[in-house]
């Protein structure tokens, strides 16, 4: 029998990747990558988040320092308030004495009796609530007059009263003083009978 020829081993299969060059070309690009992710990131964060400014109070605490006050803001007057300058102090004004209304209920005649204030920040319109008062006065009490009993006692129902009341008195001070004058209306006190 013939020798079988001797076998030669098969060859190793060379490595890919150009070795150690390879390595390090891959890691230089890892690198860059991750930089660039860490740069766009901060980029994003500091749009996201700004950074803010501490400064130190009065006691000697370090504080975030607060946003500038707004430049010119338009209140619902349509007046400009002053550059930078705090809102006027507020001012209330009571109508004196209560109002009184009745209106039906299913079972018996009610009386709602009222303590209604309004809020302004000027002098001048607590003046002109005072001169108009006779007007103001009649027209919440036909306002009020025919409310539904069950719906006047729910604070839905007291809150829409509130608001007519409001705009009726802006209403008749933009009548006669060229402006509404009046921020708000309180119902200081609310009695059912």
């Amino acid at each position: 029998m013939a020798e079988p020829a001797a076998e030669t081993p098969p060859e190793k299969p060379k490595a890919k990747g150009g070795g150690i060059v390879g390595l390090a070309i891959n890691g230089v690009g890892v690198f860059v990558l991750a930089l660039g992710a860490v740069i766009v990131g901060g980029f994003v964060n500091a749009k996201l988040h700004p950074t803010q400014e501490l400064v130190m109070n009065a006691d000697g605490d370090l504080v975030l320092k607060p946003p500038p006050p707004p430049e010119e803001k338009k209140d619902e007057k349509g007046e400009h308030e002053e550059k930078g300058g705090p809102a006027k102090p507020a001012m209330y004004f009571a109508f004196d004495p209560p109002l009184i209304v009745n209106f039906d209920d299913t079972q018996a005649v009610r009386f709602l009796q009222l303590q209604i204030e309004v809020l302004t920040r000027d002098e001048k319109y607590v003046e002109a609530v005072k001169l108009h008062q006779p007007v103001i006065r009649n027209n919440l009490l036909m306002l009020m007059n025919g409310r539904d009993y069950k719906t006047l006692m729910t604070r839905d129902g007291k809150e829409a009263l509130r608001v007519e009341c409001l705009k009726e008195v802006q209403r008749i001070l933009k009548k006669e003083t060229g402006n509404n004058g009046v921020e708000d209306l309180y119902f200081t006190s609310f009695v059912v009978q």
